[in-house]
């Protein structure tokens, strides 16, 4: 017998399928998303595309991570995060995370290692981010619209895991980039 959520996989894959563009924006497109099952059946979904990112963790010379803090709109606070960015059409995700990391905190890595990747709210969004470990770090500073807002500062991987313990990381992206480094710290010879 077939596992309920591959038999909902098939369902979903065999409906017709009615797509409405509710929003285009700068990075999101909004969509509503009618499926019309073989039984005769329909569901709607709320879909939100987005062109994926990349999330960093810098490892400076020390073994400690670099963090930003900047204000979050959306949030409505200030946020404890890793550097990160939106992938720009075509663009490579190493490449976007060699781009951030200058942008948000003025270095280049020598050494650029993936850590894999994960999606950021799949019930609802297709954001997908590709997380890398930046190490052999060097000063390397370019420019962006934001540049100026972000405060960098620099904790150890004990210290970080405490403050994510006390609840001072509110970012989803920064908890999921600690434990995959944890992870990889490991693996690692």
């Amino acid at each position: 017998m077939a596992e309920k959520s591959e038999k909902q996989r098939v369902q979903e894959e065999g409906a017709k399928k009615e797509l409405s563009l509710i929003y285009q924006g700068k990075i999101i497109s909004a969509y509503k998303e009618t499926l019309h099952f073989e039984d005769g059946t329909t569901a709607v979904r709320d879909l939100v595309k987005h062109p994926g990112a990349v999330a960093i963790i810098p490892v400076d010379e020390n073994g400690h991570i670099l963090f930003i803090k900047q204000w979050r709109r959306a949030a409505q606070k200030i946020l404890i995060e890793i550097p990160a960015g939106t992938l720009e059409v075509g663009e490579i995700p190493l490449e976007c995370a060699d781009r951030e990391l200058q942008e948000e905190i003025g270095f280049r890595a020598n050494t650029m290692i993936s850590l894999g990747g994960f999606y950021t709210a799949p019930g609802f969004c297709d954001e997908y981010i590709h997380l890398f470990l930046a190490k052999d770090l060097f000063p390397s500073i370019l420019w962006a619209d934001d540049s100026d807002y972000i405060d960098l500062f620099a904790l150890s991987l004990e210290e970080a895991l405490t403050l994510a313990s006390e609840g001072a990381f509110l970012d989803s992206k920064t908890l999921s980039a600690l434990s995959l480094y944890q992870l990889w710290l490991k693996k690692s010879p």
